[in-house]
């Protein structure tokens, strides 16, 4: 039914004259309840990290600069690179105790914050802790190296599984080069100062005294940090503009002392590195100016195969020998004579 615009007017005019009666008694109070519990202040537990101390802008300030922040590898996200090129590998591969994922990574992270420590998992100081402490073996030849804190470094810096070293009970047997990427990959600084890993020909082999520093690969690359430069969380110790940083050398060298020593010892590897190239170029295993990977396909005997492996392990270290000066040199200098 439609109202006429007189019904609706009549309506309005008779709703508005409408008056309310008087008011009525008070009513009783009720009973007093029991004073609620003060609830916890929603970001008390954020001030544990996030202070103004300004600890954590620093760390990642460091880490920004780091090369885990700008290699931009996370793309290797594949089950047998993601452990160590995603932070989400990394993870899932220490639950299963595995040096692969069950599958690839999607939208992979780099390795960061959360990757070495359990950020964000109690929101306590707990959280910084690392996620890796006890020594595992590592993942090709089944040894195992206590390197303390560093234990966590080498769940990555170690050699790949990819290939087997070559048997030095049997230097004439032979071995098959399939891939121009054969060797042991980059990163292999866990085994490199441990002494692991090696093609070991020859004898006399001894781990120099930085194998046995108290923490390790911490102790000298996360020392006293030079602005976003180098120490610290960048894990870098050497810089192109502020040079390098040697506060964790100072417990046993001078800044000046530690400079010469590292240049004489970087001399001598890079001769000895040249002179083994140039015996495995002849060999035929060794291309030099190889775009991926420096290895030529074919069968080699098992000396030449681990001749090329140790220039390889020597290389991917990156340290020109300062990990282990003792052991590298030694290594170099086996490999030489093995094949002249």
């Amino acid at each position: 039914m439609i109202l006429s615009v007189a019904a609706i007017t009549a309506l309005i005019f008779a709703a508005a004259c409408t008056k309310e009666g008087a008011q009525g008694p008070p009513g009783k109070d009720g009973v007093d309840g029991e004073d609620g519990i003060n609830g916890t202040d929603g970001t008390a537990v954020c001030s544990t990290c996030h202070d103004n101390s300004e600890g954590v802008e620093t760390k990642i300030g460091q880490w920004e600069k780091s090369f885990h922040a700008t290699s931009g590898l996370q793309f290797e996200n594949r089950t047998t690179c993601a452990p160590c090129h995603t932070s989400q590998g990394f993870k899932e591969a220490l639950a299963i105790d595995s040096s692969a994922t069950l599958a690839p990574i999607e939208d992979p992270a780099n390795i960061n914050c959360y990757t070495c420590h359990h950020i964000h998992d109690t929101y306590t100081a707990a959280d910084w802790a690392l996620r890796v402490t006890e020594p595992s073996p590592f993942w090709l030849t089944g040894e195992t190296a206590d390197l303390g804190k560093a234990n966590l470094c080498i769940k990555c810096h170690q050699e790949r599984t990819s290939y087997a070293i070559p048997d030095v009970n049997n230097p004439d047997g032979i071995y098959s080069v399939t891939s121009t990427r054969f060797g042991p990959h980059y990163g292999v600084q866990g085994t490199s100062v441990s002494g692991i890993g090696f093609y070991k020909v020859g004898g006399d082999y001894m781990n120099s005294a930085h194998s046995s520093i108290e923490d390790a690969c911490i102790n000298c690359h996360m020392a006293s940090a030079i602005g976003y430069a180098t120490g610290g969380h960048t894990w870098i110790i050497e810089d192109e503009e502020e040079g390098a940083n040697y506060n964790g050398c100072l417990s046993c060298h001078t800044a000046a002392e530690a400079e010469e020593l590292r240049a004489e010892l970087e001399l001598e590897i890079t001769d000895l590195e040249t002179q083994l190239g140039t015996l495995l170029e002849a060999a035929g295993i060794y291309n030099p100016a190889g775009t991926s990977g420096y290895a030529v396909k074919g069968d080699y005997t098992n000396k030449v195969a681990g001749a090329f492996w140790n220039l390889m392990c020597v290389y991917s270290d990156g340290s020109g020998g300062v990990h282990n000066p003792k052991f590298i040199k030694k290594v170099l200098e086996n490999s030489i004579a093995s094949l002249q």
